[in-house]
């Protein structure tokens, strides 16, 4: 049976075992602590907001990432009913930018 080699890396006169890069570490550190849901609600919302005008950000009540899929609640019927047309573009945007396996689904209310 081979022995498994552990790499040390002397860092300012201490020894570190398996250096692993801050982002990853930062990374595993969010999702542990359940947040990386709520970064990725934030980035959602930006998104929203980025890609659409005033008035249909005005009418946005909530946003709510949950379970890989996006709701959408908006308070004016018109609207609603405009984005409800457009659920099938609206959707594709989000998956290119954010990736078929993390976004599934959206609805409108």
């Amino acid at each position: 049976m081979e022995r498994k080699k552990i790499k040390y890396t002397k860092v300012n006169s201490i020894y570190i075992r398996d250096p692993k890069p801050l982002d990853s570490v930062l990374l595993r550190s969010l999702k542990d602590l359940n947040l990386d849901e709520k970064m990725n609600e934030k980035l959602l919302i930006k998104f929203w907001r980025n890609m659409f005008g005033n008035s249909i950000i005005n009418a946005t009540n909530n946003i709510v990432f949950k379970n890989n899929g996006l709701t959408i609640y908006i308070n004016s019927s018109v609207i609603k009913s405009e984005l409800i047309m457009l659920k099938a573009v609206i959707l594709e945007k989000f998956q290119n930018q954010f990736g078929k396996e993390n976004i599934r689904y959206l609805n409108i209310y």
